[in-house]
């Protein structure tokens, strides 16, 4: 925005008073909402006799009416994170061994843990482990199974029978690792896991007995997490483009991914469920980010979660604090050639991003308008 100081012997009125106005405008703009046209305004007319009389006056500074789009936003504060923790338990019997440290990565085939120095490995599915993976079953276990063992290079079918080709492929996978080639996977070999994963916090320890919690896990894709009012929810539905806004400057692009999950980035209910009332309940929603975010800026780092909403394209508009209530209506004061002000009477409407649309024949584009300095 280009601005400047202008100066004129004109302009005697009382600057006391103007300020008055000026307020009287701005809370008359904010009370009626986005689109203002026909609010009542509660200012008395500048020229009345009970006006304060100036102390004096000061150059104002004024800004040029621009024509161009309005677009009305919603920032929602957020947090950088990666998602849910989710909590892994060793099975069997035995002591732990080995454990990953915090923010370490667990591919597939990935040591997951060890429990009496036998290594437990990630494999990759939703359905947890909970038979013994052997010839003559089928299921969705087995198909999650077959579905690893083909993404590490090992011939199966895409089903899911478990069947001798797969106890073939199973017996050179445990050959490979040098573990006895028995054909069958137990809760002892592997353990199922969403995909990739992320050492959030480790909360057992080498030593303890197995069968407990030993660490919680995230995605290892980075997300914004954010609360929102129920009256922007329409904004924030799943898939629509957001803004992420770093501390630093950045910007991210990311989508909604999901709206109303319980729980926070790290996993604990932070109170903020759905709900039905139309009160001050906040829904949390999770953005997932297109970009990678800068280095140093996840875990926990704060940011801004913006959506744009309704757009005005090709307006006239000025700064929301340069209108002037006057005789039930709005006024600009527009700068002549010589340095006077005269105002000129608008009619506005849509308010964002600070400015508001004004229309009225005597206004163009590139008039320097007085703003409060």
């Amino acid at each position: 925005m280009t601005e400047r100081a202008t100066g004129s012997p004109d302009r005697r009125r009382s600057g006391a008073r103007r300020g008055a106005d000026r307020i009287a405008a701005l809370v008359a703009v904010g009370l009626c909402g986005l689109v203002v046209s026909g609010c009542a305004v509660l200012a008395g007319d500048p020229d009345s006799s009970d006006a304060v009389a100036g102390a004096g006056t000061s150059p104002p500074v004024t800004t040029p009416v621009i024509e161009g789009d309005l677009v009305e936003s919603v920032k929602v504060p957020g947090t950088l994170g990666y998602g849910a923790r989710t909590p892994l338990a060793s099975a069997g019997e035995g002591t732990v061994t080995g454990l990953p440290g915090y923010g370490e990565v667990v591919a597939l085939d990935g040591i997951l843990y060890s429990v009496d120095e036998r290594p437990v490995r990630a494999l990759h599915g939703r359905v947890p482990l909970w038979r013994s993976l052997q010839a003559g079953i089928a299921g969705a276990d087995v198909d999650q199974l077959k579905d690893s063992l083909r993404a590490l290079g090992y011939d199966v079918a895409d089903d899911d029978r478990f069947d001798w080709r797969t106890a073939e492929a199973v017996r050179r996978w445990q050959a490979d690792r040098d573990l006895d080639r028995t054909g069958v996977l137990d809760a002892d070999d592997v353990a199922f896991v969403p995909g990739d994963i992320r050492v959030d916090e480790v909360v057992g320890r080498t030593g303890d007995a197995a069968g407990e919690v030993v660490y919680r896990y995230t995605s290892t894709t980075p997300v914004a997490t954010g609360s929102v009012a129920q009256a922007d929810l329409p904004r924030f539905a799943v898939g629509t483009p957001v803004d992420v806004l770093t501390p630093g400057g950045e910007t991210l692009a990311g989508t909604v991914r999901s709206v109303g999950a319980s729980g926070g980035d790290d996993g604990t209910d932070d109170g903020t469920g759905a709900g039905t009332g139309a009160g001050d309940e906040r829904v949390p929603v999770v953005v997932g980010l297109g970009d990678a975010p800068p280095d140093g800026t996840t875990g926990g780092r704060s940011v801004d979660l913006v959506v744009e909403g309704e757009t005005r394209e090709d307006v006239l508009s000025v700064p929301v604090p340069a209108l002037l209530a006057q005789g039930g209506g709005y006024v600009v004061e527009r700068v002549r050639d010589d340095g006077s002000v005269e105002p000129v009477g608008v009619e506005i409407g849509f308010v964002a991003q600070g400015r508001v649309e004004v229309t009225t024949g005597d206004l163009a584009a590139g008039d320097d308008v007085v703003v409060p300095s």
